[in-house]
């Protein structure tokens, strides 16, 4: 049997409460843009410019806030393709929680770097998220941790919610919101919030072609698991939504859209040209539908991009100046 899996609006509001003292309230780019290939009227939500470099510590931190004495003594445990394990690792700081983070094995240096820096311990394992995912919840059941889930919590899609609030309040004209996806959590939490505040607003969700976890589990009518994912957007990189995910976004969601990769790194190079954003490919997934008519822009007046993070290696980056500087 299908639950319910719906989030009462006064959720959001209380999420946002808690997430106060740890995250932003983060920025509409300015508006106009310097060249007119963007839809009219576009606006850019820029939560790569939220702590830790993306949206996932809005549902992390309302999610662990809520964690009982002794689950915070004990300690949590995650797993990760990234920016998740990158937020737990923080919020856990934060909290004075103990963090143990799984990524797979092919997980950017960067990226352990990142959660390192805030105290957690990393564990490389496996191909894939998916792997990564087994043996951190087989981890957490055999020592007695909590595990905090990178999507499929009623309190992670609240936190991811309070986004919609913040949307209302800097764009009340909004009328459609373009969402990347991965495991879902962001586009069911955004859209359950929004769509009781403003049940008009068009939501359109954007996937990649090499992974479309969601776009193939709505047409199917449950989740299903993708036998590969291949895709630069490797935080987008899910081969299964979750049945919560899968439920809020087939309620509340319009659409499902889906880009390439080509289009995905030609997103990225236009915000870097027109709004001095560096972001990671999931970032600019959202975008690159607005861009490229993946998804049509003409029915709407006020149409918003969530820019959902921003985590790229700085290093490459800085060995190329370097380089030249020599």
């Amino acid at each position: 049997m299908t639950l319910d899996y719906d989030i009462p609006l006064e959720a959001f509001k209380q999420a946002r409460a808690r997430l106060a003292p740890y995250t932003r309230h983060t920025p509409i780019a300015p508006w106009p843009m310097l060249h007119n290939e963007a839809p009219s009227g576009l606006h850019l939500k820029l939560e790569n410019l939220q702590v830790v470099g993306s949206f996932k510590p809005r549902g992390v931190c309302n999610h662990m806030r809520q964690l009982a004495p002794e689950q915070r003594k004990l300690g949590v445990v995650a797993a990760s393709a990234g920016n998740h394990g990158v937020a737990v690792a923080y919020v856990a700081r934060q909290l004075g929680i103990p963090a143990i983070i799984y990524l797979p094995e092919h997980a950017s240096a960067d990226r352990v770097a990142r959660i390192q820096a805030w105290g957690a311990v990393v564990v490389q394992y496996g191909a894939s998220y998916d792997d990564a995912h087994k043996m951190a919840v087989e981890h957490a059941a055999s020592e007695g941790l909590t595990y905090v889930h990178s999507f499929d919590s009623s309190s992670t899609l609240a936190g991811h919610g309070t986004l919609a609030l913040e949307l209302l309040e800097d764009v009340p004209e909004m009328d459609c919101l373009l969402v990347a996806v991965g495991g879902g959590g962001l586009i069911a939490g955004v859209s359950c919030a929004l769509k009781k505040m403003n049940p008009q607003i068009k939501i359109i969700g954007v996937e990649p072609t090499g992974a479309p976890s969601m776009y193939e589990s709505i047409k199917a009518g449950h989740p299903i698991a993708l036998n590969e994912v291949k895709t630069i957007a490797d935080t987008l990189a899910t081969r299964s939504v979750v049945e919560r995910t899968m439920v809020l976004t087939q309620r509340y969601v319009d659409d499902m859209v889906l880009v390439s990769d080509a289009q995905i790194t030609a997103a990225m190079r236009w915000l870097w040209a027109e709004c001095n954003q560096l972001v990671e490919p999931s970032g600019a997934a959202a975008l690159a539908a607005a861009l490229y008519g993946v998804a049509d822009m003409t029915p709407f007046q006020h149409p918003v991009a969530l820019i959902c993070g921003g985590n790229v290696p700085a290093e490459p980056i800085l060995q190329s100046y370097e380089a030249g500087g020599r």
